[in-house]
C-alpha cells in the first residue's frame, strides 16, 4: 500500500512533465501550418466575396481563355506563395517563441509584453496580406470578360 502511495504521485509529477513538453512542442498552437505556410482560414475573406484561388483559375483556364502569359503568371504565383508564407511563418515562430521564453523565466514585463505583441501582431498582418494579395494579383491579371466568366462558372457550382 506504502508503494502504491508513492508511485502515484510519481506518475502524476511525470504525467504533468510530458504534458508540458507536448504543450511547449506546439507553441504556438499553429506552429505546424505556419511552418506548411498553409493559410489557415485567412483567405477566407476573398473566397466568401467571389474571388476563386490560383489553383481554382488555372483548373478552369481552358473554360475562361486564360492566355499562356495569364497562366504562366498564376502559376508563379500558386509557385512563390508557399515561399513567402514560409519564411513569414517562420519569424512569427520565432516571435511567439520569444514570447514564451519571457513568460517562461518570469522576465516579461508590461512593456517588453506590449512590444513583443505588436511585433507578432504585425507578422501576422504581413503573413495575412501574403495569402490575400495574391486574390488582388490574379484579378488584375485577368480581362474583365474572364473575370466575369468566373463569377458564372461560381454561381453554376452553387446550383
Amino acid at each position: 500500500m506504502r508503494i502504491v502511495k508513492l508511485i502515484v504521485p510519481v506518475l502524476l509529477i511525470l504525467f504533468t512533465i510530458a504534458e508540458i513538453g507536448n504543450a511547449q512542442a506546439s507553441f504556438p498552437p499553429d506552429k505546424d501550418q505556419l511552418l506548411k505556410g498553409e493559410a489557415a482560414g485567412q483567405n477566407m475573406v476573398a473566397e466568401n466575396n467571389g474571388y476563386p484561388s490560383p489553383q481554382k483559375i488555372v483548373s478552369l483556364k481552358d473554360q475562361i481563355g486564360l492566355t499562356k502569359d495569364q497562366l504562366k503568371k498564376i502559376k508563379e504565383i500558386v509557385t512563390n506563395l508557399p515561399i513567402s508564407a514560409v519564411v513569414k511563418g517562420q519569424e512569427i515562430i520565432d516571435a511567439e517563441e520569444e514570447l514564451n521564453k519571457l513568460f517562461e523565466s518570469g522576465t516579461v514585463s508590461e512593456k517588453t509584453l506590449r512590444i513583443k505583441l505588436e511585433r507578432i501582431g504585425k507578422m501576422r498582418a504581413e503573413l495575412r496580406f501574403v495569402h490575400l494579395q495574391i486574390y488582388v494579383k490574379e484579378k488584375q491579371i485577368l480581362s474583365a470578360k474572364q473575370w466575369e466568366r468566373l463569377k458564372e462558372l461560381k454561381a453554376s457550382e452553387v446550383k
